[in-house]
């Protein structure tokens, strides 16, 4: 033991289960220079508490077995149009789709599920399978961009009417319903790029009771940390592309809910086209059997790095689900866990305009939710919540002492 150094000592305890008010050794960031992060959960506690598995196995367990073709550890790529056994490609009738669809189901604990070529290419399929000219749809302020493209640029051009609504604060949605139901409500429990925390159960109940269907983006949490479908939505969406896959090697989308909605949405699919292709379909069904793994390296790793630019005179904040000061409920008990994404809001403009220069290990550059570590310079909108002097960050799986000693350099470097 006298021979251990720092990062075997953090792999160790981690791996141990350290408790939530352990103490963590310091991390070194330059000579004579150091940042002590506070404990992190222990890698046991992170998986939401709704799970329920069919067979009775761990979470872990169960996704590494579940749903292979029969015969099959690892079910092979099937490209044939008309694989034996399956009447048409695509969802789940094509093997290698329906390996990585029927794992994602049991996680959601949804009733069905439908695959499609890309995080945007499902939640498009799915509203204009649902929407009609005249419907209603309430979504949270804030949402991925090109969700947001989707439902300012195009819907409304449709006869659809959308509302966008702070949904920080639960009671605006309330209001809004009452004013005039809705048919979906839209949001993301851990919102891109503004990194709120949602109060989905709260939410889900509400929009229930005001007999709207919910429809969630849960691509940021996973399964893993969050599972929305249990606590009462009606759909829930994932890019696969990001945690899902998390390797930046493949592309898909997939929602999984309601047998009835999912139906529909798999019968448009006919005239739209985009299926989940059987490649991708691979090389997402083996990444997402290490997810829970990967899952508490990101939420490990974001929270320590997240720490340490919590106490840097450069940065005016840092927002993490997993920091009280940026999200009153990261001590509760609903959400264990928060993923791998942050953002720096910094003081100057030089700091937010070069950061992306300076740095060596961590990539400038857009996308999320694999093993490297991306920095996105975004620019200030008020209107959804996007901040000045904004970098919104994907902690990926280096080790987090390598990640805070380059964004030190990286600042240091800024004029």
């Amino acid at each position: 033991m006298d021979n251990l150094n720092k990062r075997e000592f953090l792999k160790m305890t981690s791996l141990l289960g350290a408790g939530a008010g352990a103490t963590v050794p310091t991390i070194a960031t330059a000579a004579g220079e150091t940042a002590t992060p506070a404990a992190v959960p222990p890698l046991a506690d992170l998986l939401d508490a709704n799970f329920e598995s069919s067979t009775g196995r761990h979470f872990g367990s169960q996704i590494i077995h579940h749903g292979e073709q029969a015969g099959f550890q690892v079910t092979p790529i099937s490209q044939d149009k008309a694989a034996p056994g399956y009447q048409r490609p695509g969802n789940l009738s094509n093997p290698t789709v329906a390996a990585l669809l029927r794992k994602v189901m049991e996680m959601d604990g949804a009733e069905a599920i439908a695959g499609g070529p890309c995080g945007m290419g499902i939640i498009s399929q799915t509203y204009m399978a649902l929407l009609k000219p005249g419907d209603r749809v309430v979504a949270h302020r804030c949402n991925y961009d090109w969700v947001m493209s989707l439902f300012r640029d195009y819907l409304p051009g449709w006869g659809i009417e959308v509302e966008f609504v702070d949904l920080t604060d639960p009671g605006n949605l309330a209001k809004s319903l009452k004013i005039r139901p809705a048919k979906f409500v839209h949001w993301e429990p851990y919102v891109n790029p503004t990194m709120e925390v949602l109060d989905t159960p709260a939410l889900i109940k509400i929009a229930k009771q005001a007999g709207a269907t919910v429809i969630l983006d849960n691509t940021w949490l996973t399964p893993y940390l969050l599972q929305p479908f249990r606590l009462g939505a009606d759909l829930v969406i994932h890019s696969v592309t990001k945690y899902m896959g998390g390797h930046g090697n493949a592309m898909g989308g997939v929602v999984s809910g309601k047998k009835d909605l999912v139906g529909r949405i798999e019968k448009a699919q006919n005239w739209f086209g985009g299926l989940l292709r059987p490649m991708d379909a691979f090389l997402v069904t083996q990444g997402v059997k290490t997810l829970p793994l990967r899952m508490r390296q990101h939420c490990r790793s974001a929270q320590m790095v997240a720490e340490f630019l919590q106490s840097h005179p450069a940065v005016a904040r840092v927002r993490y689900g997993g920091l009280p000061v940026w999200n009153r409920q990261a001590e509760s008990e609903s959400l264990k866990g928060f993923g791998g994404m942050l953002g720096i809001e910094w003081k100057k403009d030089a700091v937010h305009r070069d950061l992306g220069r300076h740095v060596k290990l961590i990539i400038n550059q857009t996308s999320l939710g694999d093993p490297v570590t991306r920095v996105l310079q975004r620019k200030e909108e008020k209107d959804r919540g996007i901040p000045a002097r904004y970098t919104r960050v994907s902690i990926g799986l280096e080790e987090p002492e390598d990640l805070i000693a380059d964004f030190k350099q990286a600042i240091a470097k800024c004029p």
